[in-house]
């Protein structure tokens, strides 16, 4: 479908019920609750000002693309965690958006250019949270309650703000104390789902103009995907619950700090979600509206995040300095199920996770309130940051002979943790960053600006790895009496005289009776133990030049550089290089999909932004070109020799796993916003973004089963590796790096009306439409869909009560969004005892269902 077809379908969708725009042209201002330093949204006359770049100014004067979200919007669109935002700013994606954008692993990405979640990367979209980084992703940021403001930033940011991040950040700012009036509200939602949301917040001056405290809070409990399994009655759950306080002091007009801790549960069981017919025992035939899975178990996870975030503003001068110190705490812990393909019909064994992480931050800066000698505004500072994290990961790497039953004859049951070797996985990864920064703007005349900065960085990290298998037992059975040889019964000790191999074995304590089983132990072996340093010290720039050839439209272009490391990939049960040191056939490494190095990239964007009809109107189009060298690509699921016993690789289970792999990319694209305050009833935001985000000949993992270096769908045997020489086949590609469509769509409107003097009516709403895309599962096209959210309901004319009924998902838009090319495949290799089977299922990812809901809210004093 083309994107003339797409704009027509907006237009239809949005004939009589368009909605808000996300940050209106023409909006009365809104008070100033916006943490100290950090961006501002506001709408002051005809402009929408922030502080992208350290200081107010309009929007349409930043010569770079900036999306921004005020708490109206935020409240208007129930924008309740991280992941909505991607309801209302094109080319945006976050890890479980209501928009359903699909993709597995894939946690965050702007502009095509994606952060995988399993790749232990830092990502390419950082968040912070009043103005302090929250780590690898949005964690801290899954529920949003109280919030000033939200700012989108794409393109490389790093010169000005924290962290250094390739295609943008996402500063969200929460609702600062009044210190002169007390205020707070209360919001209360419902939905036909289950699905029940609050957040409440009470502000109080303690010495007027002088101290204030502001309390707030959420709960938002919901069924999540709604994905149940076929073997199991337990409903799905998403459960957040989250407590803020916010002190700030102001004990002169010049001096203004604050103190925000946030403490955030949260906790989730969930089924992974399958489509097809099943192998005839391991569950029913599947269709992808069924939303079901077929696990005995379901994945669960607990997390909290304890998140303490300091500021300091001190004007003196015309200069301002600014202190923002932060200590984030987290810890997760995770059971998910690994019989995915469910050999073992109603006996369920699983994986454990937890993964403790403190991460501590510093950064002070300088900057010019009054221009130096009337040209020059400038920026300086250092930055200081800590992360650390202790992952540990306990599964089943393999089960023996014995695990489920005696030797010849399996049966399905319990398998037995004497016949089972375990994995244990710990990673102890440690990085540090010291950087400092500076960034200067000259003013040249009254209508063209060169801004210039860089940041070098000092980044260290310190990774320990070891990878570990507890011992077990394998049951045989006892090979003599011989009597044709004239060997008599032996005991399972002296079976050595027959066979050294046999050397250690025990009688069974389990198997007993006759005929006679022993037990031949495997020992706990440590398969990898890796202590790593690396230090990566990169310059990073920013050079931007604009100029405004009347007081509305400016043309602007930049470019910019960027860094990123990855940690060690975590969940490996395998040597990663085999099989030399034990005699065995050189089948190489896979060393190189574990431990990664650094990525460099840089960016280029031209665009103009433009105002008409007396500012009522706005266009902003930017153009943008990015290269990146060893991006920190996750493939799709990709087959490989798992190889636990290095002298007998052949006898190893083919598994497969997403591998995270260094490759060169290119992306360019477009990024297009348009805004029009048609009337002063009903106002209008598009928004269009399309990016090309591909690998550049890049020689990543693949699932090639006859080893010629071309993707197919031949399944290879253990033996296929070991003649070939490899642990994983590899391939050439060109790929699309992303997991999206190549383009999206989104709309926003709202039209309001008086119904009396104390009552206003509105119908407001958000569009999104998602092109065909090739790119979210190999040999897969997934069929164009657009999801439609609508509002409507009353309001008082001053906006401190609201009551209206919402539909998300209104036109019911069901739509496979992404497919595993590999059927899940059990862990362990408890198949290899029951004919091995194919499961006969693929995993998916789904659209979100339809849902209804009330929501109320009540506003008083200073909000």
């Amino acid at each position: 479908m083309g994107f003339q077809k797409a704009v027509l379908l907006a237009g239809v969708a949005f004939a009589a019920t368009t909605t808000q725009s996300h940050a209106q042209i023409a909006a009365p201002a809104e008070t100033d609750q916006f943490a100290t330093g950090e961006a501002k949204v506001a709408d002051v006359g005809n402009d929408i000002v922030v502080t992208a770049r350290r200081r107010d100014e309009s929007l349409q004067d930043v010569p770079q693309t900036v999306n921004a979200v005020s708490s109206e919007t935020i409240q208007k669109l129930r924008i309740n965690n991280a992941a909505d935002i991607a309801q209302i700013v094109p080319g945006l994606t976050i890890e479980g958006g209501s928009s359903g954008s699909g993709g597995f692993g894939a946690s965050s990405g702007m502009r095509g250019v994606p952060t995988f979640l399993n790749s232990n990367a830092s990502p390419v979209v950082q968040f912070y949270l009043n103005d302090a980084p929250t780590g690898r992703g949005p964690e801290v940021t899954q529920a949003l309650f109280d919030i000033g403001q939200i700012e989108v930033l794409k393109g490389p940011q790093g010169t000005l703000r924290g962290r250094s991040a390739p295609t943008g950040a996402i500063t969200i700012t929460t609702t600062r104390p009044d210190l002169v009036d007390a205020g707070g509200f209360v919001n209360l939602s419902g939905t036909t789902r289950g699905g029940i949301n609050v957040q409440a917040a009470v502000g109080i001056p303690i010495i007027s103009d002088v101290l204030a405290l502001r309390v707030a809070g959420a709960v938002d409990h919901n069924e999540g995907n709604g994905v149940t399994s076929a073997n199991n009655p337990l409903e799905p759950y998403v459960k957040s619950e989250a407590l803020r306080a916010t002190l700030r002091f102001q004990p002169t007009p010049d001096v203004d700090a604050t103190v925000m801790y946030q403490r955030l549960w949260r906790s989730s069981r969930s089924f992974t979600q399958l489509v097809g017919p099943g192998n005839g025992g391991n569950g029913p035939e599947i269709a992808a509206g069924d939303r079901l899975g077929i696990t005995d178990q379901p994945n669960q996870s607990r997390s909290t995040v304890d998140f303490v975030v300091g500021q300091l503003e001190w004007r003196l001068g015309g200069q301002r300095l600014n202190y923002v110190g932060s200590y984030r705490r987290s810890n997760q812990t995770a059971r998910s199920p690994q019989d995915v393909a469910n050999v073992l019909p109603g006996i369920e064994y699983l994986q454990n996770t937890e993964t403790p992480a403190t991460e501590t931050s510093h950064e002070l800066r300088l900057s010019s309130e009054d221009r130096v000698l009337g040209i020059f505004d400038y920026t300086i500072g250092a930055f200081y940051d800590r992360e650390s994290s202790n992952p540990k990961v306990d599964g089943v790497a393999r089960f023996l002979t014995g695990a489920f039953g005696p030797p010849g004859a399996p049966t399905v049951q319990e398998p037995l943790s004497r016949y089972t070797l375990r994995n244990v996985i710990s990673i102890d990864p440690v990085a540090t960053e010291k950087s400092v920064f500076g960034s200067i703007t000259a003013h040249i005349g009254a209508n063209t600006e060169l801004t210039a900065g860089g940041r070098y960085i000092d980044y260290t990290r310190h990774d320990r790895f070891t990878l570990g298998l507890l011992g077990g037992f394998n049951a045989l059975a006892n090979p003599t009496p011989i009597p044709a040889f004239g060997i008599p019964a032996l005991p399972c000790a002296g079976l050595l005289a027959l066979d050294p191999q046999l050397a250690g074995a025990i009688d069974s304590p389990v198997y007993t009776g006759s005929p006679s089983i022993c037990d031949l132990p495997i020992p706990s072996q440590q398969l990898q133990n890796v202590d790593r340093r690396e230090k990566f010290t990169p310059f990073l720039y920013n050079v931007s030049l604009s100029h405004k050839f009347s007081p509305d439209f400016m043309v602007y272009g930049n470019v910019g550089s960027a860094f990123r490391s990855a940690g060690p990939a975590i969940g490996l049960t395998s040597v990663l290089s085999c099989c030399t040191l034990v005699g065995g056939p050189d089948l190489g490494s896979i060393e190189d999909l574990v431990f990664q190095g650094e990525e460099r990239s840089t960016s280029y964007e031209v665009g103009f932004k433009a105002t008409f009809f007396d500012r009522r109107a706005r266009l902003n189009v930017a153009l943008f070109k990015q290269k990146f060298d060893n991006y920190f690509f996750l493939t799709q699921s990709t087959r490989y020799l798992s190889v636990t016993d290095p002298t007998s690789p052949a006898t190893s289970d083919v598994s497969s796993a997403e591998f995270t792999t260094g490759a060169d990319a290119k992306v360019k694209g477009i990024d297009v916003e348009a805004g029009f305050q048609v009337t002063p009833r009903w106002s209008l935001n598009l928004g269009f973004s399309w990016s090309k985000a591909e690998l550049d000949n890049a020689l990543i993992p693949c699932n090639d089963g006859n080893f010629d270096g071309v993707v197919d769908d031949i399944v290879p045997t253990a033996q296929d590796f070991v003649d070939n020489g490899v642990l994983i086949a590899r391939c050439r590609s060109n790929e699309a790096i992303s997991r999206t469509p190549t383009w999206n769509l989104t709309v926003q409107s709202e039209y309001g009306a008086p119904i009396s003097s104390a009552m206003d009516g509105f119908i407001r709403g958000s569009f999104v439409y998602y092109p065909d895309n090739p790119n979210a599962s190999q040999g897969v096209v997934i069929d164009n869909y657009s999801l439609l959210n609508l509002y409507a309901g009353i309001r008082s004319p001053d906006n401190a009560w609201e009551v209206s009924l919402f539909a998300n998902n209104l036109l019911n838009t069901q739509q496979v969004l992404s497919i595993n090319p590999v059927a899940p495949v059990s862990s362990g290799g408890a198949a290899r005892f029951f004919g091995n089977p194919a499961s006969g299922y693929q995993q998916i990812a789904y659209t979100p269902r339809r849902e209804f809901g009330l929501n109320v809210r009540y506003a008083f004093g200073s909000r």
